[in-house]
């Protein structure tokens, strides 16, 4: 039960029947009736808990709270939730047809305020309009319980940008393997990113030449100067290899106090060497990313998007 002062009685546009609710709803005498990420099933249930009366509590999340709706985001003030969202943020469809099978996908529990817990699944299927049929969650080599109608926010990371949107399961199957049907998204937000956005840092990285004939022998240690999902520039007293020549990096960084630790191949597109005021000579490689993991492009991402602007990527 919450506090009967800081209630507010919720407009009937707050609640849509068949979508997650993003925050607890309340009776007048502050006790909960639906916790966060449960969902109206019916007009019928949605008239019921209006003649009860639907409450929020105030100092839970300030004085805007958002759900998401047949008409998009639908909040108590529309104006502070249009100038709160982030530049260069559209609304859109999801371009179904474009999705790839075995697209990663990052959820995070609605119920979830902090935000911290995230999960990767793979797209497997669907039908347009209708529902995305995806990978349940893997935790210690286990199966994640998910039950039915709770509600998560999603990013798909594309190769131009970000797509995110709030949804609900509406399935959960355990054969012929665990999987388990979203609800389709109405609308998705959709931003654009630079794939080739470079930040300065300082990070130290170690490198291997997969192309040498006894590569274990020649790792060197290096300082990567500048990043992007591209490539980076490393600096290193050391020479190791020639262009062309497939470099691996690990490197690590520390994001949210967590330290993550990439392991990426690249090609090493360019080498120059320059004399230093001491009499040492620096090269400076120029390494060009492969293929990376969908993980280690988000997580890169996310890091870049914090040093630029210094907000977090999953709080666009």
């Amino acid at each position: 039960m919450v506090n009967k002062k800081n209630m507010k009685m919720l407009p009937k546009s707050m609640i849509k029947v068949g979508f997650p609710t993003t925050h607890p709803i309340y009776d007048m005498q502050g006790n909960l009736l639906l916790q966060v990420g449960m969902v109206v099933e019916s007009e019928a249930q949605l008239a019921k808990l209006y003649e009860v009366g639907v409450y929020q509590d105030n100092q839970l999340n300030g004085n805007v709270h958002t759900i998401e709706g047949q008409e998009g985001m639908v909040g108590l003030d529309e104006q502070k939730i249009d100038e709160s969202q982030p530049q260069g943020e559209v609304l859109t469809e999801l371009p179904f047809k474009r999705i790839k099978l075995g697209e990663s996908l990052q959820i995070s529990p609605l119920s979830d305020s902090s935000g911290s817990a995230k999960y990767f699944i793979k797209f497997i299927g669907g039908i347009d309009k209708k529902s995305l049929i995806c990978t349940i969650p893997m935790i210690d080599d286990k199966v994640m319980f998910i039950k039915e109608n709770s509600g998560f926010s999603v990013f798909m990371f594309s190769g131009k940008g970000v797509y995110r949107f709030n949804t609900m399961v509406d399935v959960v199957f355990s054969r012929p393997f665990p999987h388990m049907c979203l609800k389709f998204p109405r609308h998705v937000y959709f931003k654009t990113l630079r794939k080739n956005q470079r930040v300065p840092v300082n990070i130290i990285a170690s490198l291997v030449n997969r192309s040498a004939n006894e590569f274990e022998s020649s790792k060197i240690a290096g300082r990567i100067i500048d990043l992007s999902l591209g490539g980076i520039l490393v600096e290193s007293s050391k020479i190791n290899g020639n262009v062309s020549d497939v470099i691996e990096c690990t490197f690590k960084i520390n994001m949210d106090g967590e330290e993550l630790v990439f392991l990426i191949q690249g090609v090493l597109r360019s080498l120059s060497t320059l004399d230093q005021k001491d009499g040492t000579k620096l090269n400076s490689y120029g390494i060009q990313f492969k293929d990376i993991a969908f993980q280690d492009k988000v997580m890169l991402q996310s890091y870049i998007f914090q040093l630029l602007t210094g907000e977090k990527l999953d709080d666009l």
